[in-house]
């Protein structure tokens, strides 16, 4: 059959011999200013703050230098494959996450779990964007405020760092002495708590006793929270055209600046003793299950897949492009950014055990934001020129934090564009602007005085399982359902390469049962959250929080259920129908449109063979 035949109906369709294939898109979609706009876009989104102060402290918790041993083997394994999946997936089909699953029309909800995970996601982490904006502003003072006591949010129990440092060194420190409260680590019985750690709870947080008690919202992160939003609303506003400019600076500066206060932290005493220990290995803790279980949730959480954000970017990618080498350096700079902040965060640690007259292991048990708001602000406080490190640091997590909100923030916008394209095509900036309107508005509850109980309770359980069942299942629509023979066909339609046996073995195989593996295990594990100060939270609060986490399931089952019953026939000839890829399903190039309905793929006719071409390939493939 050939081109020249196909004649184009009024509607945007060809047709020849009566049947109808979808030719060309009538929207045409935005392509990003060139190949590295893309590669800074999907690395600083990519590259999150849980680089920065998760993967060190799990790092140094799970064997030190060891523990990259099943990261990295995660990482390459697992981690790398499927982020390569979704990159074509994406720029093969030109389609945000919301859509990209038309493939498979009784799954297809899938597409739609990424966008309310994604949204789950964004209702609560422009919340540590607004803490840092409050953190850097006061950074200007001139007197940095989380160094001193005797303000109107300090205690009794306040102490200062000089405090801390002059009886360190006359040797009258105590363990009571010791400033660090529980919100980065340390046993509760101490009796005085840090400047900086008043600072963060009782003026930044202003925290209640609990979420029972909501309190009243506070202006200063109302306001934090609102700007943030502006400028994510701003950065996006012409959509990829202007995030690819953003990105030059948005995904470079944390590197710089992060190297600028290495530099400085090898220069404070103690700080190669905290490095030392953040890379000294303890092999003997590899025989541990638990490590290789966080090394793998930790490779899944960091790299982002199953968000939808890695698809929806690659959406905008030229459709030859060959995104392979993009794919690797971004997958490279997620496992280097972690372990290179690791040196970062240990060589403050160490030079905070050597002042406090602690220990570099008792410091490395915080984790999360107790490390950024106490730790950080307490240890560039004792530096020269504080202020300098203060806004540097600051600076750089603001960067980091805006590159994550990006890609989310896109996939929930493209999201909903994709679903009504003729009705929201042209109302790009208006559904951007609703978008974050709606955020800003529901995430007011995070702003109260039990705010951070909640921001709790939401990290909690966002990501818990629908992560994890959403990367699962996207690996098994396009290994087995949509094939993963007829995805690389895809992939060499694009490329002009073929896709190896090895890769092939990874979709198929290892990445199921590996994501299947830490799903179970995640759910067999499962532990109610708990707040660092010994707060536990209550049943209704449990229900809560385990509702956010299932909401992103409802999708996947409502329109499970419209396209059944849509569909005619029996279930089975409706479920076997809606497996297959629909007439609209087709590559966004308008040749290569043609060429994929002219030369449709056809699998074996027996489930043997359709295995191994799954595996290992077909010679016979009509665009080999």
């Amino acid at each position: 059959m050939e081109l020249e035949k196909l004649r184009t109906t009024s509607d945007g369709f060809c047709e020849e011999d009566g049947i109808v294939v979808r030719s060309e898109r009538k929207e045409q979609r935005d392509h990003w200013g060139n190949r590295i706009q893309f590669l800074l876009a999907i690395v600083g989104y990519t590259v999150g703050i849980g680089s920065i102060w998760r993967f060190p402290i799990l790092c140094a918790r799970n064997g030190g230098g060891a523990f990259l041993i099943p990261f990295f083997f995660f990482l390459i394994t697992c981690g790398a494959p499927l982020y390569y999946m979704e990159v074509f997936l994406g720029q093969f089909s030109g389609r945000s996450a919301a859509t990209a699953f038309d493939f498979c029309p009784l799954l297809k909800g899938v597409g739609l779990l990424m966008v309310v995970l994604s949204y789950n996601v964004m209702w609560y982490y422009i919340n540590i964007m607004g803490w840092v904006q409050y953190y850097l502003v006061n950074s200007f003072a001139t007197q940095l405020p989380w160094t001193t006591c005797g303000n109107w949010w300090n205690t009794d129990n306040c102490r200062e760092s000089s405090y801390i440092t002059a009886n360190n060194n006359n040797n009258t420190m105590t363990d009571a002495d010791i400033p660090y409260s529980n919100e980065i680590g340390n046993l509760t019985q101490h009796n005085f708590t840090s400047a900086a750690s008043e600072f963060w709870m009782y003026n930044v947080l202003r925290k209640s006793s609990g979420l029972e008690e909501m309190g009243s919202l506070q202006l200063h992160l109302v306001i934090s929270n609102f700007i943030g939003w502006i400028i994510v609303s701003l950065c996006l506003i012409k959509g990829v055209q202007s995030l690819g400019k953003v990105v030059y600076v948005t995904a470079t500066a944390p590197y710089v600046i992060l190297t600028i206060i290495l530099v400085r932290g090898l220069t404070l005493d103690g700080s190669i003793e905290g490095i030392v220990w953040y890379v000294t290995p303890s092999f003997e803790k590899l025989a541990s299950p638990q490590v290789w279980l966080e090394a793998a949730v930790q490779v899944f959480y960091s790299l982002g897949p199953a968000y939808g954000g890695v698809i929806t970017m690659a959406s905008h990618n030229k459709f030859n492009q060959k995104s392979a080498r993009e794919t690797l350096i971004c997958v490279i700079a997620d496992g280097f950014t972690a372990f290179y902040a690791g040196f970062v965060v240990f060589s403050i640690i160490g030079f905070m055990a050597k002042e406090s007259g602690s220990t570099v292991e008792e410091i490395a048990k915080n984790s999360g934001p107790g490390l950024a708001f106490v730790a950080y602000p307490e240890a560039v406080s004792r530096m020269p020129l504080p202020q300098l490190w203060a806004v540097l640091f600051f600076v750089m997590l603001i960067t980091t934090a805006l590159d994550t909100a990006f890609g989310t923030i896109e996939t929930v916008t493209h999201g909903i564009i994709d679903m009504f394209p003729k009705q929201l095509h042209r109302h790009q900036m208006l559904v951007l602007i609703v978008t974050t309107s709606s955020l800003f508005l529901l995430g007011l509850p995070f702003s109260t005085q039990g705010g951070i109980y909640l921001f709790q309770l939401a990290d909690w359980y966002t990501c818990s399982f629908a992560l994890m069942a959403g990367g699962v299942l996207e690996c098994t629509m396009l290994s087995w359902i949509y094939g993963a023979d007829r995805f690389s066909c895809n992939i060499e339609m694009m490329t002009d390469r073929p896709v190896g046996k090895l890769l092939r073995i990874t979709w198929c195989i290892l990445i199921p049962i590996c994501l299947l593996t830490v799903f179970f295990i995640t759910l067999t594990m499962y532990t109610s959250p708990d707040y660092g100060d010994g707060y536990v939270y209550n049943t209704y609060a449990i229900v809560l929080g385990m509702l956010i986490g299932l909401s992103p399931f409802i999708p996947v089952f409502l329109a499970m259920v419209y396209e059944l019953y849509k569909a005619e026939g029996s279930i089975i000839q409706r479920v076997t129908y809606l497996l297959k890829p629909r007439s609209n399903w087709a590559p966004h190039d308008a040749t290569a449109q043609e060429i994929y309905h002219l030369r449709p793929y056809v699998y074996g006719n027996t489930l043997r063979k359709r295995i191994m071409t799954n595996i290992l390939g077909n010679k016979d493939t009509p665009w080999f």
